[in-house]
Order: structure tokens, then C-alpha cells, then sequence
């Protein structure tokens, strides 16, 4: 990756770079650019030196003192929000390598940092701004233009801020991306943000491909508008017209579940279904069906669900690693243990999760869920010095007071 230079290295899977850090742990850092690491729920990221001050006015320089108006207070206040980043076009398409993103601002209020999400991963995080011109590039030598008995000066036009971020690698497949720009601190963050999507392709992009169509609008079978089972089966088919190559399932407009498996698919024509569990409420449910970033939706159905048992979110599927492990390069130093988990089945969105030690039945971490690592998917991470080992380690999931365990794995030696 790189931020307004080489800042960060290229990344091989064989020798990576950086530090291994988990979703969550990135997210309280400043200063960070990263990447998806080969195990789900961990960053390889990269600490970046601090920016230089920008320049100003002289030090001695002081504004005059603030004297407050007297009259009557018209209830004016100052929402310290900087103003939405405009980004550069982003392209809907494009083939593996390079990769920027841009954005700039120019009126309203500045940020003191900016961030780039991408698919929920925190990819940069940082105080690096660049000056960016909003009227494009502007020539020096030829700022002055005769134009018959006139010359006239073409004006650069400066914004008031901007920054850049440069993908070295990207990766294959749907990348939604969010640029975030914020006052106040990371603890409460005051943010406006933008967003778009773009489709990268494994190979170079050929002019010559077919062009990619916008699924039909995928039509839900009919689903009990009530159930006291806390269960949800989501049916839906495309009888015949453009097809998709993954679908969402929505809840009030927020991804719950996604999927790149179809019942049935012909050229023509697809099917798929899902049983979702679904805490005792309201629940508006659609089905979203995507072909790279064009996306259909289907109707929505309300199903309310009452009378269910408490749910708890699916059991995790636990790996762990020592720094032994080859796919970890040289991102884990000796003698510490990384563990990584994720849930695998359609599962209601814990609130936190818990590391225990079996043997000694003690909580070794116990961490809150703030989101889900993709659609329907939650997942997390520990890195640390295990204090005895071996060791039989569980990972527990729970929402309120309804908690699921994985199966028990014991801790490796070094």
C-alpha cells in the first residue's frame, strides 16, 4: 500500500510485512494502514510516522479575544461535523494491481483525520493530507493566456482539504468502500462519510467481454407473515430473465445473511433459499441479487416473531496458529499464539465474545461486538503469550445471557 508515497510495502503471501492485529484492535489506533490478512478477523498493518505540521502563520500571531454578543442568544450552535468528502469517480470496475481512492472537500468544515473502510475493514486510518486542486491540473507556464487585446490568468482553485490512499495489490471481487471524515476523538468520533463500490477483476479487464447485466428482480415465495418458532425460511426464484452471482438477504435494509450458492441456477434461471433465525420483534425482509455491483431487490415482507425461545448466535469455528506456521510469514513473533474464529451458519449478531480457559475456568478475554466482519458473518481474534500451556482454551459466544461454545481446542506448544 502506499499514502501519498511508499509508505506501505507490498506484501507477498509468502514473507508479509507489518504486525498482525485483530478488526477491533485497528480501529482504536491512529495512524494505521492496513490490509485483510489471511486469516479472517486479523489485519497486517503498518504503524505510519506523523505527518509534518502544516504551515501557518507565524506562532506570534494570536486572534483577537472572543467577546460573546450580548443580545438576545438566537440558539445558534456549532456542529463541529466536517462536511461529506467529495470523491474522485470511482470506477465500477477493474482488474487486480494499483488502486487509489480520492476524495476532497471545498467548503465547510475540515476534518482532523480521515479513514477508508473497505467491505468493513478499517484500510487506513490517518492525519495525511494532500493539497488537491478542485478546477484539475493548471499549467504555470501558461497560467497567462492572451486572448485578443485581454489576458486573462487562469485561477487554481485550491480545496480546502483532500487525501489519497493507494492500494499496492488490490484484491479480487466486490469492494464497498466508505471514506470517513471526522472531528472530535476516537472514542467519540464526530463523522460525515461517502461510499461507492467497485467490481475487481482477477485478470485484466478485456474490452471485448460481454457486458455485465443487472439481475432480475428476484421474487420471494411466500413466507408466514408470523412465527413462534424464531425461524425464518426465505425462499425466492428467478423464473426466467438475468441472473446473479451472489444474493443478501436484508433486514430493514442491513445485510443479515449472504451467499454465493444457489438450489437451482440455469443460465436463465436461479433459486435460493435460507432459514434465518430471527429474535422475537418485527423483522422486513427482502432479497438483494448482485451481479459484480449491479444489485436487484425484491419485495419486501414483514414477519413478525413472537413466542420464540431466546437465541443464541451461532457456535464459532476456532484455528488457532503459532508463529511456526508458514501462511503466517513473519507476522507472528515467537512464542506468542494467534487465535481466530468465525461463525459458519446463519446466526443472529452476538454482542460479545469470550476466550476461557477450561482447565482453569477462567476468562482469559471478554470483548464487545460492535459489527459483523461481512454479511451474516461475525468474527474476531486474540494474539498473546498463553500463560501455561498446553491448554484447553473454549470460545464463547453469547447475546444477553444466551451463550454458545465452540468445540474445546487445546493451546499448541511453541
Amino acid at each position: 500500500m502506499k499514502v501519498i508515497g511508499s509508505i506501505f510495502l507490498l506484501l507477498s503471501a509468502t514473507a508479509q510485512a507489518g504486525f498482525l492485529i485483530s478488526s477491533s484492535d485497528a480501529e482504536k489506533r491512529e495512524q494505521l494502514a492496513c490490509r485483510p490478512s489471511m486469516i479472517l478477523g486479523m489485519m497486517e498493518c503498518e504503524s505510519l510516522p506523523t505527518p509534518a505540521q502544516p504551515k501557518g502563520n507565524d506562532p506570534a500571531i494570536r486572534p483577537a479575544e472572543f467577546v460573546p454578543n450580548s443580545g438576545v442568544d438566537m440558539g445558534a450552535k456549532i456542529d463541529s461535523t466536517p462536511i461529506q468528502p467529495f470523491l474522485d469517480p470511482v470506477p465500477a470496475r477493474a482488474k487486480t494491481g494499483p488502486f487509489t481512492i480520492a476524495w476532497n472537500i471545498g467548503f465547510g468544515d475540515a476534518g482532523l483525520w480521515w479513514e477508508l473502510w473497505d467491505n468493513n475493514q478499517l484500510r487506513y486510518r490517518g492525519k495525511d493530507f494532500v493539497p488537491r486542486r478542485l478546477n484539475g491540473k493548471v499549467d504555470p507556464v501558461k497560467q497567462l493566456t492572451a486572448r485578443g487585446d485581454h489576458t486573462t490568468a487562469e485561477t487554481v482553485i485550491e480545496a480546502v482539504q483532500g487525501g489519497e490512499f493507494t492500494i499496492a495489490q488490490i484484491e479480487p471481487g466486490l469492494h464497498k468502500w466508505v471514506v470517513r471524515l471526522c472531528n472530535g476523538t476516537l472514542e467519540q468520533p464526530k463523522c460525515s462519510e461517502s461510499s461507492a463500490e467497485t467490481w475487481v477483476d482477477l485478470g485484466p479487464v478485456d474490452a471485448n467481454q460481454a457486458k455485465v447485466e443487472r439481475p432480475d428482480i428476484p421474487v420471494l415465495a411466500w413466507t408466514p407473515p408470523v412465527t413462534t418458532e424464531g425461524l425464518a425460511l426465505i425462499r425466492w426464484n428467478i423464473y426466467w430473465g438475468n441472473t446473479g452471482k451472489v444474493w443478501e438477504v436484508l433486514n430493514h435494509g442491513k445485510a443479515i445473511y449472504r451467499s454465493a450458492k444457489f438450489t437451482d441456477e440455469t443460465e436463465k434461471s436461479q433459486e435460493g433459499q435460507v432459514e434465518l433465525p430471527l429474535l422475537n420483534g418485527t423483522h422486513q425482509l427482502s432479497v438483494r441479487l448482485c451481479a459484480e455491483t449491479l444489485c436487484s431487490e425484491s419485495d419486501k415482507v414483514t414477519v413478525e416473531a413472537m413466542l420464540g425461545p431466546e437465541i443464541a448466535p451461532a457456535a464459532p469455528l476456532v484455528q488457532v496458529h503459532t508463529a511456526n506456521d508458514p501462511e503466517l510469514g513473519v507476522g507472528l513473533p515467537m512464542g506468542k499464539v494467534l487465535l481466530s474464529w468465525q461463525t459458519t451458519a446463519p446466526s443472529v449478531a452476538p454482542d460479545r465474545w469470550l476466550l476461557i480457559d477450561v482447565n482453569k475456568r477462567q476468562v482469559i478475554l471478554s470483548q464487545k461486538i460492535t459489527r459483523a466482519c461481512s454479511a451474516g458473518v461475525w468474527c474476531g481474534s486474540w494474539q498473546g503469550v498463553p500463560a501455561t500451556r498446553p491448554a484447553n482454551w473454549q470460545v464463547k459466544l453469547c447475546r444477553a445471557k444466551q451463550c454458545v461454545d465452540s468445540e474445546m481446542f487445546e493451546v499448541p506448544t511453541e
